[in-house]
């Protein structure tokens, strides 16, 4: 099911109660039908959609998993370009990762683990070379641990989640320059 975000100056609200999931970053290009993000609603995902009139850059947006009601804004449309673009809450912009980057996503809903026990070290760390299905995280779901496995050889350009954060299924997890 799909629904569109209502407009007012810039300004994109929610068109309905749920738990918010955005699937853009700042900065990102918007135009009428790009879908924006998804809401939560009683387990089911519905995805919300840019409306006819919207065109711009992802100035300013709601930080993932935050509760929305009918009418909160949601992101704020406009020129511009990444630069002063900010995740109110968040301290850090994530962005879109360039063409040439391998993004590894969560294949399901769980918690990510970053080490394979706490005080560990670190599967991985940014900068770190990691060899084709070298192991990068594990998820959790209902006790059971899954790897999360490198698609290709290269370089972690970044780690965009934190350790013991929940993920949804599609989250962008890490980013991996190829060799």
């Amino acid at each position: 099911m799909r629904r569109a975000l209502k407009s007012e100056g810039g300004v994109l609200s929610a068109p309905s109660v749920g738990t918010w999931r955005p699937a853009l970053a700042l900065g990102a290009p918007v135009e009428p039908g790009t879908v924006l993000g998804h809401l939560i609603q009683a387990g089911r995902r519905v995805s919300v959609q840019a409306p006819s009139g919207v065109a711009g850059v992802v100035l300013q947006g709601t930080p993932d998993r935050r509760w929305v009601n009918g009418g909160d804004a949601l992101f704020t449309v406009g020129e511009g370009s990444l630069a002063g673009a900010v995740f109110s809450g968040e301290a850090e912009e994530r962005g879109d990762a360039p063409d040439h980057v391998l993004v590894v996503r969560a294949e399901t809903d769980g918690t990510i683990y970053l080490r394979s026990e706490p005080g560990a070290p670190a599967f991985v760390t940014e900068g770190q070379e990691v060899t084709e299905r070298a192991t990068l995280a594990l998820v959790e779901v209902m006790k059971t641990f899954s790897p999360v496995r490198a698609p290709g050889a290269g370089r972690v350009l970044r780690i965009l989640v934190d350790d013991a954060a929940s993920v949804g299924e599609g989250d962008a997890l890490i980013w991996i320059e190829p060799a």
